[in-house]
């Protein structure tokens, strides 16, 4: 019925809590791995500079006459900040998740270690669908943001920096389109008596 993207993981599969029982999942999307490349260069420079350090670490005891103990607790302490950091980041790309099924849209996003915010969306609250991709790198990579315009308490959906951010925005109008046609033959369906 819908064909699966090519960067999904095996969508069938994915269980999460509140998931109703003939639900079936659309999309499963995280943002670009770009993304968390990016976040990890930054890191990766401070990694250098540790190891750097860590080669002249003798003649820099001996020049600022320290203890080696001291030093080597600081030392000790920035690499654990970096591995904390890596942690960090590893966190927020991997628990960060758009899920579109054939009923709604749910919202997962980590911010920071220990808090998440979890919003959903009926299809039937969809006013408009907007995907944007800005710059030369989200070009040529085929990642952006949608945006998801409703009439509910939260005004705005954004999925930040997904894949085909396009595909990913027609599909969303599909299934909205296939779920207003479901609730109007429901509809006529009460009307008629039949239900």
């Amino acid at each position: 019925m819908w064909r699966k993207f090519d960067f999904q993981e095996n969508v069938d599969d994915y269980i999460f809590r509140g998931r109703r029982p003939e639900e079936e999942i659309i999309l499963f999307l995280r943002r670009h791995w770009l993304i968390l490349v990016f976040k990890l260069i930054p890191a990766a420079f401070f990694l250098g500079g540790l190891f750097f350090v860590g080669l002249f670490k003798n003649q820099a005891v001996a020049f600022l006459d320290w203890e080696i103990e001291i030093f080597n607790l600081g030392y000790s302490s920035l690499f654990l900040f970096f591995w904390i950091l890596l942690f960090i980041f590893w966190i927020d790309y991997y628990l960060d998740v758009w899920i579109v099924t054939d009923q709604r849209i749910i919202n997962i996003e980590q911010k920071g270690l220990f808090r998440r915010s979890i919003s959903e969306l009926e299809l039937g609250k969809i006013q408009d669908v907007t995907s944007e991709v800005t710059g030369i790198i989200p070009t040529l990579f085929d990642y952006g943001f949608v945006f998801i315009q409703t009439a509910g308490e939260k005004e705005r959906f954004v999925f930040q920096q997904v894949p085909s951010p396009v595909r990913v925005k027609n599909i969303i109008m599909q299934v909205q389109k296939r779920a207003l046609l479901a609730e109007k033959r429901m509809e006529g369906e009460i009307l008629r008596g039949k239900v």
